[in-house]
């Protein structure tokens, strides 16, 4: 089986090949030497970056644990390491080298400890409405995960911890683990987890008593929103944007905002 061929088996789901992320395109443009134009499809699609290229990263790893070649297994890692330096180049950055890196750098004990770090991920997010019992799951997912060079599983688990010390009222570590969350998503260019992570400083500033502290963290989430987004979501944000420009003495701006805002919802 060639690389070519190899890699493309490791998708788990390749796509519309019409669309700018198809990956037999993307492989094409690797195998062709065309790199500048994989990080001009990766600045156009910054959302969907991270997923393709874990997909080659998940895919080799997969192979690993099911018995399969360690050579075919490395091919896969190499792709996905390439693809993760193109966005590197795309968004003058470092962290997805790094993240893609770490997958053909683990013995086979951190790629337990990888496994395991997911493992307490979905316990965390089983438990529901145990913020306390969830909140220790995605801790020691944290503790798995940072070690390795998991920065999307970091990611993810200072995202939830945050939301679990919000739930707890501990609004001092709720800020400190948003802001840790609104940094790495980013760094990888995952807009809405971004966004929601932005959202939680915000609130945990106003729940300590300092909302127009928060104003930075609400308006650059504010600003990251999209129309398409959940209206929920969109109106959340724009209110505690609002809240937080008012206790900082700009009333007339937060009219303007909830005004503006008020006519993109129903406009839908």
């Amino acid at each position: 089986m060639t690389a070519n061929i190899l890699l493309t088996a490791l998708i788990l789901s390749a796509g519309n090949s019409d669309s700018a992320m198809s990956h037999n395109r993307l492989e094409k443009m690797l195998a062709d030497g065309d790199g500048k134009w994989i990080a001009q499809v990766f600045r156009r699609n910054p959302d969907e970056v991270l997923g393709f290229v874990d997909h080659y990263l998940e895919g080799g790893l997969k192979m690993i644990e099911e018995g399969g070649s360690a050579d075919e297994a490395a091919e896969s890692f190499r792709a996905g390491l390439k693809f993760a330096e193109w966005a590197n180049d795309a968004f003058k950055e470092n962290i997805f080298g790094e993240y893609a890196a770490a997958f053909g750098s683990w013995s086979p004990n951190e790629q337990k400890q990888f496994r395991r770090g997911q493992a307490e991920f979905r316990a965390g997010r089983a438990v529901k409405d145990d913020f306390a019992a969830a909140l220790a799951h995605y801790e020691r997912s944290l503790s798995l995960a940072e070690p390795l060079g998991d920065q999307w599983g970091a990611a993810m688990a200072y995202a939830k911890i945050a939301d679990c010390r919000m739930q707890l009222e501990d609004y001092a570590g709720a800020m400190a683990a948003g802001m840790k969350a609104a940094e790495l998503n980013g760094r990888l260019r995952l807009r809405a987890a971004h966004v929601k992570a932005r959202l939680i400083c915000g609130q945990a500033h106003a729940k300590l008593g300092k909302p127009s502290a928060g104003r930075g963290h609400l308006r650059i989430a504010w600003e990251s929103l999209h129309d398409a987004d959940d209206v929920t979501l969109r109106v959340e944000v724009l209110e505690a944007y609002c809240v937080a420009l008012e206790a900082a003495g700009d009333s007339q701006r937060a009219a303007e905002l909830r005004a503006a805002g008020v006519r993109s919802t129903t406009e839908e």
